[in-house]
Parts: structure tokens; sequence; C-alpha cells
């Protein structure tokens, strides 16, 4: 039954009821309301059935999900059983054919790593996936069954692969042992307190000093591990307030992208340029200082304010409860509880961490190797995964001698 039908059917009981209620005592309108009411009841069992019948918002994120899933599965297997099948030939051994393919499995790989979040696949499962999807490709292009030749031509193909990544896995590792050595010792204590102190237990200031820190910090080591220690410090220092973490989190993310922008071994792609001989210190500092200090201060500035002006918007709405309270006849005494209460929301009043000769130590070693590698690379030209390995070796060995565990009072094996 339609809905016009409907209303007309109950304006036709309606208008039967007024009509004939006097005359019959009432039993008119109770025969045509009991005549409307099947009707009623059918239009909310098609509504219920209707809406059981339309997907939800979580059925429909669900099932996106999945189908993105799958799809991005479902092609990576496709590509493995070409290069297994061996055929078509043309996708094989078409220069072409071959690149698209290998563009295409690397774009459905980085798009299933953009969207990890809502996938929910992890994408170190994902890129290992990709990655070995694209090596076996590359691999049958080479026939390496069909000649002695065509065999020394992968290898070599794979070894200047293994080469490459090796020698930035080898760098990387050390330099994140150095920083995990330092946190460690809580050598990071010592960077707590001087922020502790300089801010006071506000947190105006707070967001441009963690972020210069990070900034110039990325710089000295790489960036993921200067936001793991910036984040660090950030939840020591306002581990209260929720709402200025997630602010100033996004920001250090930045700085710390901006700040190893301009740095050999601040950011994996210049550290690659630079393991290469593409770029030299000297120039890059030089040529990307300024443009990576703008790219880390702009961002910053402007939510800066906005959370000043949120503050601002804060103050002035207390005040005016305040007044508010005032006419109504609040107690003085409660008014100006609340008003502190306010007044402290805007600070963070962590205990300040002890700094101990054994923290300043392990933290100033730990730069002093680090700092340590470029200056071998341009002296004597040692590669930098072997100065940074030799700097994990002077901090481990140093922190592992009997001088050191008495310095900082470690329990003895």
């Amino acid at each position: 039954m339609t809905s016009s039908a409907l209303h007309a059917e109950i304006g036709a009981a309606v208008k039967s009821c007024s009509g004939e209620a006097v005359a019959e005592g009432g039993q008119a309108c109770q025969a045509d309301t009991v005549d409307v009411q099947p009707a009623v009841s059918r239009k909310s069992t098609l509504s219920s059935d209707l809406m059981r019948m339309t997907p939800s918002k979580p059925q429909v994120a669900f099932a996106a999900r999945r189908t993105l899933k799958v799809s991005g599965v479902i092609f990576m297997v496709i590509v493995v059983l070409i290069a297994l099948i061996g055929a078509p030939r043309e996708a094989i051994d078409g220069v072409t054919t071959k690149a698209n393919l290998m563009t295409a499995l690397f774009l459905v790989g980085l798009v299933l790593v953009v969207l990890e979040d809502h996938v929910g696949v992890n994408k170190s499962a994902v890129m290992l996936m990709v990655s070995a999807s694209m090596w076996t490709f590359l691999a049958v292009g080479f026939h390496p069954r069909e000649s002695h030749e065509n065999h020394e031509a992968l290898k070599e193909e794979l070894e200047h692969g293994l080469k490459d990544v090796g020698a930035i896995i080898l760098f990387l590792l050390p330099a994140m042992g150095v920083v995990e050595s330092i946190d460690h010792f809580d050598g990071f204590d010592v960077v707590t307190r001087l922020i502790l102190q300089v801010t006071g237990g506000r947190t105006e200031p707070l967001m441009p000093i963690l972020c210069l820190i990070t900034f110039f910090l990325s710089a000295i080591i790489d960036n993921l591990t200067a936001t793991i220690v910036s984040l660090k410090l950030l939840r020591h220092v306002a581990g209260g307030d929720r709402h200025l973490r997630h602010a100033i989190g996004g920001l250090v993310v930045i700085a710390a992208n901006a700040g190893g922008a301009w740095s050999p071994v601040g950011d994996v792609t210049t550290t690659m340029l630079w393991l290469a001989d593409k770029i030299s210190v000297f120039q890059t500092i030089i040529w990307l200082f300024l443009p990576s200090m703008v790219a880390g201060i702009s961002p910053m500035v402007g939510i800066w304010w906005e959370l000043k002006r949120h503050e601002r918007q804060n103050e002035a709405a207390e005040r005016k409860r305040i007044e508010e309270d005032a006419v109504d006849g609040e107690n003085p005494s409660s008014r100006t509880t609340r008003t502190e209460a306010t007044e402290d929301s805007f600070k963070v009043s962590p205990a300040l961490p002890e700094i101990t000769r054994a923290k300043a130590l392990v933290l100033v070693l730990g730069i002093i190797c680090i700092f340590m590698v470029p200056v071998l690379k341009m002296v004597v030209g040692l590669p930098p995964y072997l100065g940074m390995l030799l700097a994990l070796g002077i901090l481990w060995f140093v922190t592992d001698t009997a001088a050191f565990h008495s310095l900082a009072h470690l329990p003895k094996d």
C-alpha cells in the first residue's frame, strides 16, 4: 500500500468516526481504527525490511577494505604466475609491457601502504610481498636457465641491489642502536630537564622548543629515530594533555622530515645519495638548510597561532561564566578555585628527572660518535655505514666497562 493510499484511508476513518460516533456510541470509530491498524503495521514492516536491506556504513567500509586487500593480492599472484609460467612472452620480454606491469605492481603496494590503518595489513608485510613479486618477475626476464651468461647477468643485478640496500641497512641499524643505547641509559633525561626548566611548566613555549630540537636532532640522527625520541620527550613533559600532544606530535613529524632533508645522514634518501657519492656534505647543507627551515617553521607558526587563539577563546568563555555566576550569586571562593583550575589547565608540571654524570656522559658520547661518521667520510673516505658501526662499537664498549657501571650505579654481573 502506498503512502497516499494509507493517508486517504486514515482520513476516511477519521471522517467516519466524527460522523457516526454520536449515533452509535463510538462503535464506528472503534471499527475504523481496527481497519487502519493493519495498514500502519504493514507500512512499519515494509520500512523495517528496507532498513535491513540497506547496508550500514561499517558494512560498506568493511566491504571496501576487503575488496582492496583481495584485489591487491590477486594482482600480485597474477604477476607471479606470469613469471612462473613464462607466458605471455610479451609481458616478460617486452620492455614497455614489463615496465608498465612493475609500475602497476609498485603502485598497488604503495596504495596498500598508504591505507594501512584502513586496510588492516602491516605495511612491512605488503612491501615484502611486493618486492619479492617484482624481483621474481624481473628475474624471469633474464632467462637465467637458458645460458650461463644470463645467469651471471641476473646474479650481477641482484648483487648490485643487495649492495645498495645492505649499505643503507648497515647504516640505519647501528644509528638506531646508538640512539637506543642513549635512551636505555636515560641520556635524554638531560634534554627533558632542560625543556622543563626553560618552559617553566607553561605549554606556550613547548611547541617551538620541541620542534626546533627535533629539526636539528633529525639532522644528526635519521628523521625516524628523531621522531621517536621527540615523541618520548613530549610524552614526558606533556603526558596529561592529549589534545596538546596530538598537535605538537604532528608538528614533530613535520620538523623531523624537514630537518632530515638538509643533512646527508638525516633521511634515507639523502643517505642513499651520499653513499653513492651523488651529493657532498657542505653543498647539501648550504643549499637545503634555508628551504628546510621554512618548511619546518611555517606549519608550526600556523598551528601555534591556532592554539593561542583557542586558549584565548577558552579564557574568554571562562570569564563569561564567572560573570554569570557572580550575577547568580555564586560563592566567590568557588569562582576563584575554578579560575585557578582553568589557568592550571594550560600548565604542565611533571617531576624534573634526576641528572647524573652517567646520563650526561652517555648523551655527549653518543652525539660525538654520530658526528664522527661524516668526519671520517670526508677525511679518510671511510664508508658511512662502517663509521656508524664504529660509533656503535665505541658507545657499547664504554657503557660496558666497569667504570661506567660504577658511575651509573649499575649492578655488577
